[in-house]
C-alpha cells in the first residue's frame, strides 16, 4: 500500500508538471509558463478589482470598448472614468487658492484633456521651415475642410468635427503666446488628432520631426522655467532633477544660441536624475542636440556631490544657474494624467514637501554667488510650493533673495504666490501653535514638519512674487515657478537649521555627498546606466594607484563606479594618426585636445566623443572621481573593419557639425541633381574607380568596356569603361564632370557629401555658417548614404516639389 501510495503522489505531481501549475524547475524556482498550458478551455478573463478609496470600481477588461467602434463583445461595457475627487475639491477650496467664482471654470477645464503641444527646436535644421508649414500648411487644409462642411455633408456648416467636438479652423495651429516663440499647439485634444484625415497626416508628420530632433512633444506650462533662468552662452548650469531631458534640451539650445559651426559655448548643462533609467531616456532625448557641453550624471539630488579645486578645497563655484524641477504630486497635470483624479489625497504632497526642501537647499549651497535658482513644480500645493520657498529663505538668512520677474516673459498668464496657506495633517486642519503644542509622538503620528506652516517671518516675505500658473487661464497645464538669486555665501549647516519648533526637520549633512579619499567604492546599483561601450573592466587599476609617472595611462578617470565605464582620453598612436590623416583634420585643431572614449584601458577605442573644453574642466577637476557620469559629449567618430579602408574610424553623423569645418579630406560637392538622387534612393553609382584601388577581376579593361557597348546595338548608355554588370549600370549614377573630379581624390571609406553653397543659400540649408552634410560610405563602385531613412526623408521633404521630381 505504501508503495502505491508513493507511486500516485509521483503521479500527481508529473500531471503538475505538465499543466506548469505549481510546478518547480531547477533549484525549486517556479517554471514559466507556455503558450501550450493555455488551452481553449481556460476562460480569457481578467479578475475582478476592488473598489478604490473614492468607492469607484477600476477599470478592468469589462470597461473596454470594442475595436474600431463596432458592436460591443459580451461583457464588454463602457465605464467612463470618474473625473471627480471630493477630497481633492474641500482641500483646495479650503486653501483658497482661487476665488469662488472661478473655482467651477477651473474644475471643468482640469476635466478636458490638454491640446497637443510641442516645441519647435529653436537650434534646429529646420526650425523656421517647419513653422511655415505648420502656420500655413496645416492651416489650409483645416480651412479646405471647412469649406467641404455645410448642406450635403455629414458636417455643420463652417466647423470640423471630430467625436462631435468642434474643432477650431485656421487657428488649429497657431503660435503659442509670444513668451513660446517657437512653440505651437493645436486645439484639439491628442486621441482626436489620429480620426480627422488632416490631423492624422500632421500627427504623422509630429512624430517624424520629434523622431529627427527636429521638434519636441512638451507641455506649454513646461516650458516656462528655464526661460525664467535667463542664460547666457556662457553660463554653467545645473540641473536637478532633468529626466526626460526636455527642459535640458531647451537649457542646451540657449548656450548654443548664435554659435557658429565648429565653435564650442563657453557654457556647460549638467544634467542629473536619481533614476538610472530615466537617465539613459535623458540621454536619448539630448542626443538630438549633438552637444559637446553636455555631462549626464546619476545622483540623487539632494546629495550631489561638491568638488574640489586642484589645491584640494572645496570649491561650489561650478554653477551660475540651476533648475530645480522637482519631484512633485503632479496634481496640475490631471489633464494629461486623469488617473490622479482617482488616487489623490492631501498626503502626496505632505510626504513629498521633506525631499523637495532637501533638493533645493542643495541647489542654494551649489549655486554661485550672483547666480540664478528657479524652483518648479507641476503641483498647485502651497505644501510643496511657497512652504519650500518660505523655508528656503528663512534657512539663507539673507544669502537668498526672492526675485521679481513679473516684467519677464511679457504675455505670460500667471497669479502672484499665496502669502498664507492652511496645513493638513493626518488627523485633520491645524495651526503651527496646535502644532506645537503637540507630544513627540503626536507630531510624528501627525506627518506634519513645522516648515509646513506659515509664520510670522514668511509674513513678511515676498511670496507674491512666486508666479502661479493655472490650467483655465491659456488652456495649459497647472505649474508653480519660483526664481532665488544668491545674494552671499549660504550660512553653516547649524545655523541654516536651527529648529523652529519641536521635531523641526534637518537638513541633509553637507558630508553625505563628499566623498572622501578613502571611501570605498560602492556597489552596483539595479539598473545602472551603461555606456554603449560597456564590458568587464579588468584592467582598470585600483583605487589612489599613482599613474602619474606613465605617459601611456594619463586617463580622465579611472574606473570607481560599478557599472559606469571609465573616461579616458584618446592617445596618439599610429590608428589616430591615421584617422587625421585621412580625414586631413589639421595637427593645431582644438578638437583633438578634447576626444576622450570609454571603452577601457588596453583596448581599441569603439566609439570616440567630443567634449567641450568646459565639460574636461569639470571632469579634472573630479580627482576624487565622486560623479556617477552616465553620459558625456557628443560622439564624433565610430570604429568600423574593413581590410580596404585606410583608417578605422567613421565619422557619426551627429558628430558632423562641430568637425565639418576642419575637414580637408574626404569631402565632396555634388550638383543639386545628384544631391537630391542621393537622398531619394541612398546610394549612387560612381563609374569610376576609388584612388587607390586596383581593378576587380569581374571589371571590364577599358578595351574590353568598348567592346561591350559595341556588341549593345550601339547603346553605349549601358557600359562606363569601368562598371560590367548591367544591373548596376541601371541604377542613378554620378554622371557630372565636375563631381567624378572631386571623387577621384576621395578615398573608399567614409566621406561627407556637401551641398553647393550657391544651392543651400538659395533653398534655405544653410546651417551655422555651413551648408548642408551628409556622412556617407564610398565603397568600389558605390556612394552610400550612413544616415537614417527617417532623417533622410524629413530632409527630402524640406526640399521644393520642383525639386524633389
Amino acid at each position: 500500500m505504501e508503495g502505491q501510495g508513493e507511486g500516485k503522489k509521483r503521479e500527481r505531481s508529473n500531471d503538475s508538471k505538465r499543466r506548469g501549475r505549481g510546478s518547480r524547475g531547477r533549484g525549486g524556482k517556479k517554471q514559466r509558463f507556455q503558450r501550450k498550458h493555455f488551452g481553449k478551455n481556460n476562460p480569457d478573463t481578467w479578475k475582478k478589482t476592488s473598489e478604490d478609496q473614492n468607492g469607484q470600481r477600476r477599470l478592468n477588461s469589462d470597461d473596454q470598448l470594442a475595436p474600431n467602434g463596432g458592436e460591443q463583445k459580451k461583457g464588454y461595457e463602457l465605464t467612463p472614468m470618474n473625473l471627480e475627487n471630493k477630497k481633492f475639491e474641500e482641500y483646495y477650496k479650503k486653501q483658497q487658492i482661487l476665488g469662488e467664482e472661478e473655482w467651477d471654470t477651473f474644475v471643468q477645464i482640469m476635466r478636458t484633456q490638454l491640446p497637443a503641444t510641442f516645441r519647435i527646436n529653436g537650434s534646429g535644421k529646420f526650425a523656421k521651415a517647419i513653422h511655415e508649414k505648420l502656420t500655413s500648411e496645416l492651416s489650409s487644409k483645416l480651412a479646405a475642410a471647412v469649406e467641404g462642411s455645410g448642406e450635403g455633408t455629414d458636417r455643420p456648416l463652417g466647423k470640423v468635427m471630430v467625436d462631435g467636438e468642434e474643432i477650431e479652423p485656421p487657428e488649429a495651429a497657431r503660435v503659442v503666446p509670444q513668451w513660446l516663440r517657437l512653440a505651437a499647439r493645436v486645439l484639439a485634444q491628442r486621441n482626436q488628432i489620429r480620426k480627422l484625415p488632416v490631423l492624422e497626416y500632421f500627427h504623422e508628420f509630429l512624430k517624424r520631426e520629434n523622431d529627427a530632433g527636429n521638434i519636441t512633444r512638451q507641455e506649454a506650462a513646461s516650458m516656462i522655467p528655464p526661460f525664467f533662468l535667463n542664460v547666457k552662452p556662457e553660463n554653467r548650469i545645473l540641473d536637478m532633477c532633468a529626466a526626460p531631458g526636455s527642459k535640458t534640451f531647451q537649457l542646451l539650445e540657449m548656450i548654443h544660441a548664435n554659435h557658429e559651426s565648429g565653435e564650442e559655448p563657453a557654457g556647460y548643462v549638467v544634467a542629473n536624475d536619481s533614476d538610472a533609467k530615466r537617465c539613459n531616456l535623458l540621454t536619448h532625448q539630448t542626443k538630438r542636440m549633438c552637444s559637446p557641453a553636455l555631462l549626464v550624471t546619476n545622483h540623487e539630488g539632494q546629495s550631489f556631490p561638491q568638488l574640489r579645486n586642484q589645491a584640494g578645497e572645496e570649491n561650489t563655484a561650478l554653477f551660475d544657474r540651476i533648475l530645480c524641477d522637482v519631484p512633485c504630486s503632479g496634481d496640475g497635470t490631471m489633464r494629461k494624467a486623469p488617473d490622479i483624479w482617482r488616487r489623490w489625497n492631501h498626503g502626496m504632497g505632505n510626504g513629498l514637501h521633506k525631499l523637495q526642501l532637501r533638493i533645493a537647499t542643495r541647489a542654494a549651497r551649489l549655486l554661485e554667488v550672483g547666480g540664478r535658482m528657479v524652483y518648479s513644480t507641476c503641483s498647485l500645493n502651497p505644501i510643496e510650493n511657497e512652504a519650500v520657498v518660505a523655508e528656503i529663505l528663512r534657512r539663507g538668512e539673507g544669502s537668498f533673495e526672492l526675485l521679481d520677474v513679473s516684467g519677464e516673459l511679457p504675455g505670460l498668464k500667471r497669479r502672484p504666490g499665496m502669502r498664507t496657506w492652511q496645513v493638513r495633517g493626518r488627523n485633520g486642519w491645524m495651526t503651527l501653535d496646535e502644532f506645537n503644542e503637540l507630544s513627540e509622538e503626536d507630531m510624528k503620528h501627525s506627518k506634519a514638519w513645522p516648515s509646513f506652516f506659515p509664520d510670522e517671518a514668511s509674513d513678511k516675505m515676498p511670496l507674491d512674487r512666486c508666479c502661479r500658473i493655472f490650467p483655465h487661464d491659456d488652456n495649459t497645464g497647472g505649474f508653480f515657478v519660483a526664481v532665488f538669486t544668491k545674494t552671499k555665501e549660504w550660512k553653516s549647516d547649524v545655523a541654516a537649521s536651527e529648529p523652529r519648533g519641536k521635531s523641526a526637520l534637518p537638513e541633509e549633512p553637507a558630508q553625505k555627498a563628499d566623498a572622501t579619499e578613502n571611501e570605498a567604492v560602492k556597489p552596483e546599483p539595479e539598473g545602472e546606466p551603461k555606456s554603449d561601450d560597456a564590458k568587464e573592466d579588468t584592467t582598470s587599476k585600483p583605487e589612489g594607484q599613482d599613474n602619474s609617472n606613465k605617459p601611456s595611462d594619463p586617463p580622465l578617470r579611472q574606473k570607481r563606479w560599478k557599472g559606469i565605464d571609465p573616461i579616458l582620453p584618446v592617445l596618439e598612436d599610429e590608428a589616430t594618426k591615421a584617422l587625421f590623416d585621412f580625414y586631413g583634420i589639421d595637427s593645431a585643431f582644438p578638437i583633438r585636445r578634447n576626444l576622450i572614449t570609454r571603452t577601457p584601458h588596453g583596448c581599441k577605442p569603439k566609439r570616440i566623443y567630443y567634449i567641450s573644453s568646459s565639460i574636461k574642466s569639470i571632469i579634472e577637476r573630479d580627482r576624487l572621481e565622486k560623479l556617477r557620469i552616465s553620459a558625456v559629449g557628443v560622439k564624433i567618430f565610430e570604429k568600423q573593419t574593413n581590410e580596404t579602408v585606410r583608417t578605422n574610424y567613421r565619422i557619426a553623423q551627429e558628430g558632423l557639425p562641430a568637425i565639418l569645418p576642419f575637414l580637408t579630406k574626404q569631402v565632396f560637392r555634388p550638383t543639386l541633381k545628384e544631391f537630391v538622387a542621393l537622398l531619394k534612393n541612398r546610394t549612387l553609382v560612381i563609374p569610376e574607380a576609388p584612388p587607390g584601388l586596383a581593378k576587380p577581376e569581374n571589371v571590364a579593361t577599358d578595351d574590353q568596356a568598348a567592346g561591350n557597348a559595341a556588341k549593345q546595338d550601339g547603346d553605349s548608355s549601358k557600359s562606363t569603361g569601368y562598371i560590367e554588370k548591367e544591373h548596376m549600370l541601371e541604377r542613378p549614377k554620378i554622371s557630372e564632370e565636375s563631381t567624378l573630379a572631386q571623387l577621384r581624390s576621395v578615398h573608399m571609406g567614409c566621406c561627407i557629401a556637401m551641398m553647393q553653397t550657391e544651392d543651400a543659400e538659395r533653398l534655405g540649408f544653410m546651417f551655422n555658417g555651413s551648408p548642408l552634410a551628409l556622412s556617407c560610405w564610398r565603397g568600389k563602385i558605390t556612394v552610400n548614404l550612413l544616415t537614417s531613412s527617417n532623417e533622410t526623408n524629413q530632409i527630402l521633404e524640406k526640399f521644393p516639389e520642383e525639386v524633389r521630381k
